[in-house]
């Protein structure tokens, strides 16, 4: 098994690549397909990643957990491991009955029926995909470079064959491949952990993780009730052009989201085998230093999405995206909320067997997202959609923090993390500097990241913050800084 450091440094490594890959790519399909064609394959595929929400039944998250809970008995291992694959291919076929009844009853999918039969290949490949098997066992190391290549794959096919908006089913069919068409390989190397000789086929009780996974399921749909219903909500309200706005702005403030929430995905697993060994004091310190990990980014990445949010938006989406500047600017902050409200439920809460205290928050989240919607949305179209989402993600935040303040390993408000707000601040105002000074896109863009960077580090290592000083000590630098400051003292 890998070392947490190295699984964090890869599973990064793997996010870092996936967000490069839109950062690529979107610019140009964005100007090749604009508004109207983006925003029709992410309505569909909004509309799809419901059904795959409730054909996967919770079975990523649960699985996770529940392999790493048995990742050193090879023999009950396996047993889950099979037991929960079967379960996923058989949730497919109700999920593609719902696909042919929706094609032909729904007016806006019966416009585009090929592209949603296109789309709808995320099920099979998600159920095939065993994500969750890899991460319980931690091999970080197959996803990473699967993942790159994969990409790259994506990247050079969009560049290759997508000329024209009369090409929306290619880039459909990249837009699956690039998500999910890894899977496939997935399911191939899946023979060197699992051998199906191995297997007691008459033990298996496939039905026995209904229930268990069923909570999380629960979990997962009222949360993808405000991640996916404001692109539904949009699609029918205002129509794809709005839909491709509000796309647009969010999707930037994902992409980076992935790099804070990234964490987890490693967490989770370790964080589950610690207490499962009842090691509790290992448990709390991985929890201290993931909270100051997701201070010590989201803040930095937050600000600089504000402050950069015109830049941004017309170097990498163009000029028919004008109105996607105000977007980004209203969920830039979910960076800080979903980054804290994900440490705490999938890290923290979860494998203590809180899941109950996470689907409250949650849902508590989703009634506020749902009435907000219907109000804000006829008022401000994309923009109404994003303040419903700030709102929704603080509303989370703050009800996980207050019901599961008892299992928390650590303090929110330690006086230790202000070190972070002070930085960013700095940090903000010399890139808003920088972009007022300089008048070309690419080159404030540019010039924010460096001259932010060299400030925001400056101020940590100044401090000499427990967070910076960990990546100093894992590239091989720590010891010289020490050794540098007890000299200058």
């Amino acid at each position: 098994m890998s070392s947490l450091k190295t699984n964090v440094v890869l599973n990064l490594l793997n996010t870092v690549t996936s967000i490069v890959f839109p950062i690529v790519t979107f610019p140009y399909a964005a100007r090749v397909l604009l508004p109207g064609g983006i925003g029709a394959v992410n309505f569909q595929l909004s509309i799809i990643n419901y059904i795959v929400l409730f054909v996967s039944l919770g079975i990523p998250m649960y699985g996770v957990r529940e392999v790493a809970r048995h990742r050193d008995d090879l023999r009950l291992r396996n047993r889950v491991a099979v037991e929960l694959l079967l379960l996923s291919l058989g949730l497919c076929l109700p999920g593609y009955l719902v696909v042919w009844a929706l094609s032909v009853w729904v007016p806006q999918i019966h416009a585009q029926a090929v592209l949603f039969y296109l789309l709808s290949t995320t099920i099979l490949f998600t159920a095939l995909g065993v994500q969750w098997f890899y991460q319980a066992v931690e091999d970080f190391k197959f996803i990473t470079i699967r993942g790159i290549v994969v990409r790259v794959l994506a990247a050079l096919s969009l560049f290759l064959f997508v000329k024209s908006p009369d090409d929306l089913l290619i880039y459909g069919a990249i837009t699956v491949a690039s998500t999910v068409g890894n899977n496939v390989i997935n399911f191939v190397h899946l023979r060197h952990f699992v051998s199906l000789r191995s297997v007691d086929w008459r033990r298996l009780k496939v039905m026995r993780h209904l229930r268990p996974a069923f909570r999380i399921f629960v979990l997962n749909l009222i949360v993808s009730i405000y991640v996916n219903l404001n692109a539904v909500m949009l699609g029918f309200m205002q129509g794809d052009e709005a839909v491709g706005l509000y796309t647009a702005g969010v999707r930037l403030s994902q992409v980076v989201l992935s790099v804070v929430t990234s964490l987890s995905v490693v967490m989770l697993p370790r964080c589950a085998n610690l207490l499962t060994l009842g090691q509790m004091d290992a448990f709390s310190a991985v929890a201290r230093k993931s909270v100051r990990f997701v201070l010590g980014l989201s803040l930095p990445f937050m600000m600089g999405l504000i402050v950069l949010s015109r830049p941004i938006i017309a170097l990498f989406c163009g000029p028919d995206f004008g109105g996607s500047v105000a977007v980004l600017c209203w969920t830039a902050p979910i960076v800080l909320f979903v980054g804290l409200s994900n440490l705490i439920g999938i890290q923290i809460l979860y494998p203590q067997d809180k899941e109950r205290i996470v689907i409250w928050s949650t849902a508590g989240g989703a009634v506020f997202n749902v009435v907000l919607n219907l109000w804000l949305i006829p008022l401000w179209a994309a923009t109404g959609a994003a303040i419903s989402t700030l709102v929704t993600e603080g509303v989370v935040l703050v009800i996980q923090c207050w019901a599961g303040r008892r299992y928390l390993p650590f303090r929110l408000f330690d006086r230790s993390y202000w070190v972070y707000v002070v930085a960013a601040a700095l940090m903000s105002v010399v890139v808003g500097w920088g972009a007022y000074v300089v008048s070309v896109d690419w080159l404030r863009i540019l010039v924010g990241i460096v001259a932010g960077g060299l400030v925001y580090g400056g101020v940590l290592l100044w401090a000499k913050d427990a967070l910076m000083m960990d990546i100093l000590d894992y590239v091989g630098l720590g010891r010289f800084v020490r050794s540098r400051a007890g000299r200058e003292k």
